[in-house]
């Protein structure tokens, strides 16, 4: 009986110790895949024509924000939060070839338009993407519906946005826009 139990307490000795050695070693597993993943580069998709150092990775959904709440401001024709999310030296083509570079020029014309057109934005789909070895640029690329007022006529157009966010500001971009056919 005294070899039985021996053998009982042995036994249990070798069990506690496999389940320590198995629990350290799932620990040491799993750390040595979150290293692995935190190092791995991301995957790169695309290309940028003329420079093939350029490939695009996804970007964030923080630079999303700051576009959509551009976009807002908009919609409410809040021209102060509108210039508090554009950078000093802000860059924009839009649709119609109108060139705009800087903070005074882009309030002189949102001052103008959001009156005379008062467009409402309706948000269709977004997605950010960045080059990883870049300068921390993320490309917002949105595609959205706008109702404006243009000569008097009430107009629906779509949208196409592609813009660059950094630090939390929309620092340029370009809007392409195409008319919606005529409605039987």
């Amino acid at each position: 009986m005294n070899n039985l139990l021996k053998t009982y307490k042995l036994m249990k000795k070798l069990i506690l110790l496999l389940l320590l050695a198995i629990t350290f070693s799932c620990a040491e597993q799993a750390t040595k895949i979150e290293t692995a993943q935190a190092v791995e580069a991301p995957k790169t998709v695309g290309f940028l024509a003329g420079n093939d150092s350029i490939s695009w990775a996804l970007g964030s959904d923080e630079a999303i924000d700051v576009w959509a709440q551009w976009v807002e401001y908009h919609n409410s024709q809040e021209i102060d939060k509108i210039m508090a999310l554009a950078a000093e030296k802000i860059k924009i083509n839009g649709p119609e070839g109108e060139y705009i570079e800087g903070k005074e020029a882009l309030k002189g014309f949102l001052e103008g338009w959001l009156t005379a057109a008062n467009p409402k934005f309706k948000q269709q789909w977004a997605t950010a993407v960045t080059n990883p070895n870049g300068n921390g640029m993320q490309w917002i690329h949105n595609a959205y519906m706008v109702d404006m007022t243009i000569d008097g006529e009430q107009i629906t157009e779509r949208h196409f946005a592609a813009v660059g966010v950094k630090d939390n500001l929309i620092q340029q971009f370009w809007i392409y826009s195409g008319k919606l056919p005529v409605s039987e």
